[in-house]
């Protein structure tokens, strides 16, 4: 039984005339005899009987004539809210991210804003911690952060095509006293102030873990959520920074250097997190799809 023999059916009956049901249906009227006759063979059952030009159910298609408008009130009902949450309708997404991370996946976003000109995304920079306990409370939809993952409830996506990774070094000022080393030990940092991403950033905490593990407690007389405010610090008191190399190109013209960390620090990977079991908007998920299914074109 398919919807549309329903709504054939249900026509005819009020129009008590195939002819007439066929023109408000605007179909043929071969279409409909055809439609009624597998109707009843897949039912077993007779549904409507003809006498003369009028057109009557039995008392299994009066069952049907009256289930079956309940039915299509349903579908109907059921399309309107749907189409309540159409994708190309909801024009405005809030992703969690940060300033540190999200020019890595920019360019997806610029791309997908290119193909989607309704949406309107807004980035929320407030540091993967704090991103990935708003996704696992509900509060975003979806957000994108840095390992590690502190949260459980979260499913994690990567791109297919892209290894989305930033790598962390300590940036200085060209005059800094270590600024000519080709690359650091973390030891060789205790007796230098830093200027911090805050908590609610990755690197707070690696910076707090790292220094930790060889004897000390970094001493850091600023921190922020903002990279920009660290280096104007970096700028003003020589202290030092560890954030992602990725950032330098922001940088180039100013008096600064990158230096590596010779201890072992992998690169940190970049993903798109949603949390688990909780369906998507379609906006969301379009989104979602986007930047996890397409393919980064440098021009």
């Amino acid at each position: 039984m398919e919807f549309r023999q329903i709504r054939y059916f249900i026509e005819i009956i009020k129009a008590q005339n195939y002819s007439h049901a066929a023109k408000n249906l605007f179909v043929t009227q071969p279409t409909l005899s055809w439609n009624m006759n597998k109707l009843q063979e897949e039912l077993g059952v007779k549904l409507l009987y003809q006498v003369g030009n009028k057109v009557m159910p039995t008392t299994a298609g009066s069952i049907l004539f009256n289930k079956g408008q309940e039915i299509l009130e349903d579908i109907e009902r059921l399309t309107t809210e749907i189409e309540t949450d159409n994708t190309l309708e909801k024009k405005e997404l809030v992703l969690g991210s940060n300033a540190v991370i999200s020019p890595v996946f920019m360019p997806l976003i610029e791309k997908f804003m290119a193909i989607y000109p309704n949406f309107s995304i807004t980035i929320e920079e407030q540091g993967s911690i704090k991103t990935q306990k708003k996704v696992a409370k509900g509060e975003l939809e979806i957000g994108i952060v840095s390992f590690p993952i502190k949260e459980e409830n979260l499913e994690i996506e990567r791109n297919i095509f892209h290894t989305m990774k930033y790598d962390a070094s300590i940036l200085m000022r060209d005059d800094h006293p270590l600024a000519s080393k080709k690359s650091l030990n973390l030891k060789d940092l205790k007796d230098y102030t830093f200027s911090s991403m805050s908590k609610d950033y990755v690197l707070w905490h690696v910076l707090q873990g790292m220094t930790r593990d060889v004897g000390f407690i970094p001493k850091i007389d600023i921190m922020s959520n903002n990279h920009e405010v660290l280096v104007n610090n970096i700028m003003k008191n020589n202290t030092l920074a560890l954030l992602p190399i990725q950032l330098k190109d922001f940088y180039d013209n100013s008096p600064l250097t990158w230096v590596p960390i010779k201890d072992k620090i992998k690169p940190f990977d970049i993903v798109v997190i949603h949390k688990k079991n909780t369906p998507l908007s379609p906006a969301a998920a379009l989104c979602l799809e986007f930047l996890t299914n397409q393919k980064i074109i440098n021009d």
